[in-house]
């Protein structure tokens, strides 16, 4: 049931942002600053999530240490 509403939220949220880039590329000149900052965004979650995946001390701890 979890994985389900996950799932469903991960839709809407993907189709969200779809409706937000189509809605400022129509805003043409306007819209570019609200590009640039999907961009910049976009750009921060990319490194923050390669970084996760590369730390290994990250990846002990969740597996082996009990809270």
């Amino acid at each position: 049931m979890k994985a389900i509403g996950y799932t469903l939220l991960g839709i809407v949220a993907a189709i969200w942002l779809i409706a937000m880039v189509v809605g400022m590329v129509a805003a043409f000149p306007y819209g570019l600053i609200g590009l640039l900052g999907f961009a910049g965004i976009g750009c921060l979650v990319i490194h923050v999530l390669a970084e996760r995946f590369k730390n290994k001390e990250d990846d002990y701890y969740d597996k082996n240490v009990k809270q």
